[in-house]
């Protein structure tokens, strides 16, 4: 058996080499040949992204913030008195809570809670004393019931007593 030369010079397995200015760069994929890669300083896509629109909220912080520390002259009785918004605005909440309006009670209830602020702490005394003992039990005997309830409600049923069942029974003919 006799081999041929082979085409790159009679030798077996070399592959020709390319000689680069800097031997440490491959062409490939991602790496385009340095005569087409972009230039310093220019873009891949010179008309650029859109610039998006500046943004309103700091604008409207500052207004709001601005707004709320406005003084307002109110009159009580016969005494006026300077107050920033803000404070009149909470204090106008409160009155609005007081006369029982839904909504203000909502609203303090959640800034209370925010704020870590216990409503009931201070007036605790005086909701004891409004309880009479007779109220005092039933609202005792209702938290008994709930905490019944959740306990029964996991293990098993409540039926009524027997004497709340109906005396018709369903196999009789109610016409007669």
């Amino acid at each position: 058996m006799t081999s041929k030369p082979s085409s790159n010079g009679g030798q077996k397995g070399c592959k020709r080499r390319t000689v680069s200015a800097t031997p440490e760069y491959k062409v490939g994929p991602g790496r385009p040949p340095r005569e087409y890669q972009f230039k310093p300083g220019q873009s891949g896509n010179p008309k650029g992204a859109k610039r998006k629109p500046p943004s309103l909220l700091p604008d409207l912080k500052r207004l709001f913030e601005q707004a709320l520390s406005e003084k307002v002259t109110l009159k009580q009785g016969e005494k006026q008195r300077t107050l920033t918004m803000a404070e009149a605005g909470v204090k106008q909440l409160v009155a609005q809570f007081a006369k029982g309006d839904r909504h203000a009670r909502r609203d303090v209830f959640a800034y209370a809670e925010m704020l870590g602020i216990d409503l009931i702490a201070s007036h605790r005394k005086a909701i004891e004393e409004a309880l009479a003992s007779d109220h005092r039990a039933i609202l005792n005997a209702y938290v008994a019931r709930q905490t019944q309830v959740t306990a029964l409600s996991k293990h098993s049923p409540v039926f009524a007593p027997p004497e709340l069942h109906d005396d018709d029974s369903p196999d009789k003919d109610s016409c007669a």
